[in-house]
């Protein structure tokens, strides 16, 4: 009895042996399963790094990425390039266009015609054509007309409002010359209301300028003036 008893034993102690060694194998597994991931995770996590920026709206605080600086320009820097630069300038006054007029001390009555000559001085300069810009008081004065005082020249004239503007353009046949206080053209108007007007030659108004063309297309700016007229 006692030797069946020993022979049922030795194969429940083999098969204990095997279980134990099983249990072993599959913890050894386990445990090298899991430092595997471990140490891939590690590895995707510093090869792959993704920076946040964690957003306050009440305060203010730095961020864990670079940020772009905007350039900076020092004071010598900035000096050079202002030199460097090229600043149009404001063209200077070339000759002159001024209006005269015969009243007798520049009075005259309501009803009385004045006329205004329009002389010119191209400081030796060449002219092909003129531009000139008037002011007058359309409320006290009609106009009358304009006349071309030098016959190789054509006049247009056109009204706006107070404004009086004059286009005179030399004929292509007529050599150019220049105007040396020459009497260019003359304005003829008619006095409706008594005071003391004026007839002013302007610089500008919207898009119409007074300026002398010369035969190589240079734009001169000419010194201006006025006029003042008593109506009684």
């Amino acid at each position: 009895m006692m030797n069946n008893m020993e022979e049922n034993i030795e194969p429940m102690q083999n098969k204990n042996r095997i279980f134990v060694y099983l249990l072993v194998f599959f913890f050894a597994v386990f445990i090298g399963t899991g430092l595997f991931l471990l140490l891939t995770s590690k590895s995707k996590t510093t090869g792959e790094k993704i920076s946040t920026v964690k957003i306050n709206e009440n305060k203010n605080e730095d961020v864990d990425f670079p940020v772009e600086e905007p350039n900076q320009v020092d004071d010598a820097s900035f000096t050079n390039r202002q030199e460097n630069l090229v600043m149009p300038s404001v063209a200077p006054s070339n000759g002159s266009l001024t209006l005269e007029t015969d009243l007798p001390g520049n009075q005259m009555n309501i009803g009385d015609m004045v006329e205004l000559k329009l002389v010119a001085d191209s400081a030796d300069k060449n002219i092909v054509g003129y531009d000139v810009v008037m002011y007058y008081d359309s409320l006290a004065f009609d106009f009358d007309r304009a006349l071309s005082s030098l016959p190789d020249y054509n006049i247009f004239t056109y009204k706006k409002g107070h404004f009086f503007t004059i286009t005179g353009l030399k004929n292509l046949q007529s050599a150019p010359s220049p105007m040396v206080k020459a009497t260019v053209a003359t304005f003829t108007f008619t006095a409706t209301k008594a005071g003391k007007f004026e007839f002013s030659l302007r610089a500008s108004n919207d898009k119409d300028k007074t300026d002398l063309i010369t035969d190589n297309t240079e734009v001169l700016v000419p010194a201006l003036n006025q006029v003042m007229v008593d109506v009684k």
